[in-house]
C-alpha cells in the first residue's frame, strides 16, 4: 500500500497534496531526491530536505533520514550531495547521475516499503530524465507503485500537459498513472467537464477532484520559487532575498505576530523597515558579494534594527575564513561587515543538529546546519548552546548589541527566548512551538483535501 504523487511540472501543489495525504492514509511521506536549500536536522544528527520533516512532523511522525534520502543543495558550479542524512561533497550532473543510478539506488530501493506517500521531483515526462529519474519512474517501473498526477490549471495548459506526459512515457509505466487533480482551479467545476471526460477518454487516468486557488498557500514554502510577502501588521520586517538564501521558512513563524513581512532584493526597500533580516545561505560568501555588488553595506550598517540568521549572522562579523575551499572550492578570506567582533572560520565537518540553548531572554531553541565555527573577539555571546541532538554540550553562540542581533540556531522565532528578545524591537510573536505550527497547518490542509478531493478513490489506488 503505497502511491505516488507526480506531476508534468515543478510547483504544481505535489508537496502541498502529499503533506494532506500523509494524515488521511495515515502513511509516511518519502522523497528520493530534492532539490532544496531549505533542510533541517533530523533526531539523530541527518540533514533532509526540510518539506519532508514538515510532512512528517504535520502527521506526527517523527522524521527520519530515509524520508528524504537525496538532498541536493545548489552551490552555482555544482550541487552538494546529501546521502542518508550526510554530505558526499560537491558535484557536477554528470558526476551525480552516475553516482545515484549506479550506487545510490540500490541503498534505498530497500526503503520502499508500504505506507507510502512518494512524492516525485518536476515533471516526471522530461525526455533529458526520464532514464535517469529514480524519484517515480524507477521506482513504477520496479515496484509497480500506482502514481497520480497534479495537475496546476492556473499556469494554463494542464490538460494538453497531461496527456502529452501520460503518452511520453513507456507502456509499462503509463498502466501506473491512475488518476489526475486539477490544482489552483478558479470557477466552476462543471466548466471543467469537457476537457476531464476527453483526458479520461485518452488515457488511463481518471478525474480525482480539484484543489480551488488559494491565495494563501496554508503550508510554509519548500523554496525560494514559494515565498510570498505575508502579515498586515504595523511593523515592516524585510527579509533579504540573496542567492542561495536557504531556511528562509523558519521566519514565518511572523505570520502570527504584529508584522508585515517582504521579502526584498534592493537596499532602498529597506530604508523603513523597523527590522531587516538576514537569512541563512547556503553559500554564505557569494551572498555577502551580492550584498556588496547590489549596494546594501552602508544600508545595512545603519539599519534600524537587523537580525542575522546562521550565515546571515557570519557575513555580520569582521572575516570569514575559507581555509579548505568549503564555501568557494579555493582557500580564501573575506571582509565580514563588521558589525561584531568576532571570526567565522568554514570546517570540514558540518554541524546538523537539533539544538537547545539557554539565554538571558529564556530557551532558545531549533536546529543547527552549518561548518562555519564562531571565532570571538570583545563580543559577549546571546547564548550558550547546551544540547545537540540530546547530548550535553557547552558552546557559545550568538551576539546581540545595541540594535544589532545574531545566531546560528535555525528556527529559534518560534522559541521563548528569542519571542521575549524581540518585544525590545516593539515585535510580539504569537506562534506556538514549530512542532504545533506545522500540525495546524497539516490539518488544515488535510481538511482541504477531504472537501474537494474524491478520496475514496485515492484510498483504492493507494491499496491497489
Amino acid at each position: 500500500m503505497s502511491i505516488i504523487i507526480a506531476s508534468t511540472m515543478s510547483d504544481s501543489g505535489k508537496s502541498f497534496v502529499t503533506t494532506g495525504l500523509v494524515r488521511i492514509l495515515n502513511a509516511k511521506p518519502l522523497k528520493i531526491q530534492n532539490m532544496s536549500l531549505n533542510s533541517i536536522s533530523t533526531w539523530d544528527g541527518g540533514e533532509i530536505a526540510f518539506i519532508q520533516a514538515y510532512q512528517a512532523i504535520g502527521a506526527g511522525i517523527r522524521p527520519e533520514r530515509y524520508m528524504n534520502p537525496i538532498l541536493l543543495k545548489p552551490m552555482g558550479k555544482g550541487v552538494e550531495v546529501v546521502f542518508m542524512g550526510y554530505s558526499l561533497g560537491i558535484m557536477n550532473g554528470k558526476e551525480y547521475y552516475t553516482l545515484a543510478n549506479n550506487t545510490l539506488w540500490s541503498k534505498i530501493s530497500p526503503y520502499l516499503n508500504d505506507d507510502l506517500v512518494i512524492e516525485a521531483a518536476g515533471g516526471i515526462g522530461e525526455p533529458n530524465f526520464i532514464d535517469r529519474d529514480i524519484t517515480a519512474i524507477k521506482v513504477m517501473k520496479e515496484r509497480g507503485i500506482p502514481a497520480i498526477l497534479v495537475l496546476d490549471i492556473d499556469r494554463g495548459g494542464a490538460f494538453s500537459s497531461a496527456y502529452g506526459t501520460y503518452m511520453m512515457l513507456p507502456q509499462s509505466v503509463r498502466e501506473n498513472i491512475k488518476g489526475f487533480i486539477i490544482n489552483k482551479f478558479r470557477g466552476e467545476e462543471s466548466f471543467l467537464y469537457d476537457a476531464i471526460k476527453w483526458l479520461e477518454q485518452k488515457t488511463n487516468m481518471r478525474y480525482l477532484g480539484y484543489i480551488p486557488f488559494l491565495d494563501e498557500i496554508p503550508i510554509m514554502p519548500e523554496d525560494s520559487m514559494n515565498v510570498y510577502n505575508f502579515g498586515e501588521g504595523d511593523v515592516e520586517v524585510a527579509i533579504i532575498a540573496y542567492p542561495y538564501m536557504s531556511n528562509f521558512n523558519e521566519f514565518y513563524a511572523l505570520s502570527k505576530s504584529n508584522t508585515h513581512v517582504r521579502f526584498v532584493r534592493k537596499p532602498k526597500e529597506i530604508t523603513k523597515a523597523d527590522l531587516v533580516i538576514l537569512p541563512g545561505s547556503r553559500n554564505t560568501l557569494e551572498s555577502l558579494k551580492w550584498l556588496a555588488d547590489r549596494g546594501f553595506i552602508d544600508y545595512l550598517r545603519k539599519s534600524k534594527n537587523v537580525l542575522g540568521v546562521c550565515g546571515g549572522f557570519q557575513i555580520m562579523g569582521k572575516r570569514l575564513v575559507d581555509p579548505y575551499g568549503i564555501e568557494t572550492g579555493n582557500p580564501t578570506e573575506y571582509n565580514g561587515l563588521g558589525i561584531f567582533d568576532m571570526d567565522v572560520y568554514y570546517e570540514k565537518i558540518k554541524t546538523v543538529s537539533l539544538t537547545e540553548g539557554i539565554s538571558d531572554y529564556g530557551k532558545i531553541d531549533g536546529y543547527e546546519i552549518r561548518r562555519g565555527v564562531i571565532k570571538y573577539g570583545s563580543e559577549k555571546p546571546l547564548l550558550e548552546i547546551v544540547s545537540r541532538n540530546g547530548e550535553r554540550v557547552s558552546v557559545k553562540d550568538g551576539v546581540y548589541k545595541s540594535n544589532f542581533v545574531g545566531l546560528s540556531v535555525h528556527g529559534s522565532l518560534f522559541s521563548d527566548g528569542m519571542k521575549n528578545l524581540l518585544n525590545e524591537f516593539n515585535i510580539k510573536i504569537h506562534s506556538e512551538t514549530m512542532v504545533s505550527e506545522i500540525q495546524q497547518q497539516a490539518l488544515l490542509v488535510e481538511r482541504t483535501l477531504r472537501k474537494y478531493l474524491h478520496i475514496d478513490e485515492i484510498v483504492d489506488i493507494y491499496k491497489e
